[in-house]
């Protein structure tokens, strides 16, 4: 299975990109820096040197992949817009490289998902993150209202602990929510929904 990843230099990408490549599979890396990538080198990896928010980079880089897995990050800033520029040109991409699947990565606390956020970390994004998760759900909504075979998944709080295999999906929690996941978990969900179809045009609540 050939996969395109977005953000394969971040903390969580480089967890997909490292079980995609364990997975037996191939990957597409759309990046602005290729010598970020420690995996550069690797014979099933290739690189396409662009921008996530520019539709024909995202075209390129997709053209040939059976899933795209979005794990794009704002860093540090929190009134990106990053999310919803990089959604309004994945629409269009993935329709001409023809590709449906897309598992995208947002988070705990963006659009209605904040009423299962604790209050604290609630308060958190309704003073200090305001801008950069309502631009998240943004994003979330124009993946929902699109045509592709979506999966949003949002992780409750990511960790850079080990791989366990116990992370929880739900859809709509019918109690209090777990503890964070780790990014490992997180990789290894978001692989098994491109490779399965699973969750197709649903939304999954992860914790551990």
């Amino acid at each position: 299975m050939h996969i395109t990843v977005l953000g394969a230099t971040g903390t969580t990408g480089q967890q997909v990109v490292e079980r995609t490549l364990r997975s037996g599979h191939r990957l597409t890396a759309l990046l602005r820096d290729p010598a970020r990538l420690p995996q550069r080198d690797d014979d099933r990896v290739s690189l396409v040197v662009g921008d996530a928010t520019d539709a024909e980079d995202l075209k390129n880089a997709m053209t040939g992949s059976r899933a795209v897995i979005a794990t794009l990050g704002a860093g540090l800033d929190l009134r990106s817009d990053l999310a919803s520029r990089a959604a309004r040109a994945v629409l269009p991409a993935a329709e001409a490289a023809g590709v449906a699947r897309v598992v995208w990565l947002s988070s705990l606390g963006a659009g209605s998902t904040l009423q299962h956020v604790a209050l604290l970390p609630k308060l958190g994004i309704k003073l200090a993150m305001r801008g950069l998760f309502a631009d998240k759900a943004l994003a979330d909504e124009l993946i929902r209202s699109s045509r592709l075979d979506w999966t949003i998944v949002y992780p409750l709080t990511l960790t850079n602990g080990p791989r366990t295999g116990k992370c929880t999906a739900v859809h709509t929690p019918r109690r209090r929510i777990g503890s964070g996941v780790s990014r490992a978990d997180a990789a290894e969900f978001m692989l098994g929904l491109a490779e399965t179809g699973q969750w197709s045009r649903r939304a999954a609540i992860l914790s551990r």
